[in-house]
């Protein structure tokens, strides 16, 4: 079986007044002279403005403009390039018929005449003002929730912050008292050797007194013990709330940093948005 692959060169195949129909019919067109005014306007594209396609005809480009658009150069910029053939595409800001801004995304398409002339310019649009409001929402959203956040970690940061300094003063009377009741028990001691040796000299009679002075002297030995683990405890204590402010202070730090990441980053998909 043989099999034969024929070759043939790239031309339309299609009619060009249908293809120029499904166009018309299936996207947003509109027509201007080298005046800038509409010349012919299907009712896609008058839709979404908010008119009715006879009452644009004859209107000025300028009309459907934002005055800030108007008044710059970038708007010159552009009816110069179209005039020399140039085509232009891009996401724009348009204004209905109510006043009401829209975002398209449209591109400006010079009509070359037979002799290489620009006899007009076509616009093709699409109206994307729906998926603009969402992806604003969306920003607006993204930027809430970690400036939120970072808000929040940074109060609660400082809150304890401030707690810990309440517990470091607590502490250190902790550590007051503790050296006084070790001072208290080095006397209580003191006062049961010499209670003892009173006994002593007292022989049978002081008996009774060298009960009371072997109990002080156990008093104080657990006394003196109690403050040794409280001064365990303390040097702990100590040690973490070393270690929380050396966390809290570096968490700061790292949310700061990250919210800045966050803002740069928002700021460079808004800009890709516009």
């Amino acid at each position: 079986m043989n099999t034969t692959i024929g070759f043939q060169e790239n031309h339309q195949v299609l009619d060009n007044n249908e293809v120029l129909a499904s166009l018309e019919r299936n996207l947003a067109m509109i027509e201007f002279n080298l005046d800038r005014e509409v010349i012919w306007v299907n009712d896609n594209f008058a839709r979404v403005l908010g008119y009715q396609s006879g009452e644009m005809v004859g209107m000025d480009h300028q009309n459907f403009c934002t005055i800030e658009e108007v008044n710059g150069s970038t708007y010159l910029e552009l009816w110069r390039n179209l005039r020399r053939g140039r085509k232009f595409q891009e996401k724009i800001k348009r204004v209905g018929k109510f006043g009401q801004l829209l975002w398209l995304e449209a591109t400006y398409i010079p009509v070359i005449g037979t002799k290489g002339e620009v006899k007009g310019v076509l616009k093709i649009a699409t109206d994307i003002t729906e998926r603009e409001q969402h992806t604003n929402e969306m920003i607006s959203k993204l930027k809430m929730a970690p400036t939120h956040l970072v808000e929040l970690v940074l109060s609660n940061s400082n809150e304890k912050v401030l707690a810990l300094e309440t517990l470091k003063q607590q502490m250190k009377l902790i550590e007051e008292t503790s050296k006084l009741i070790r001072n208290i028990a080095s006397q209580t001691n003191l006062l049961a050797i010499n209670a003892a040796i009173e006994a002593a000299h007292a022989g049978e009679k002081g008996r009774g007194f060298a009960v009371v002075a072997k109990e002080v002297k156990k008093l104080s030995v657990s006394a003196d013990n109690a403050m040794k683990e409280v001064n365990i405890n303390i040097e702990n204590i100590t040690e973490q709330v070393v270690n929380v402010y050396e966390i809290t202070d570096e968490l700061k730090d790292i949310v700061s940093r990250t919210k800045d990441d966050i803002d740069e980053t928002l700021q460079s998909f808004a800009r890709l948005s516009n």
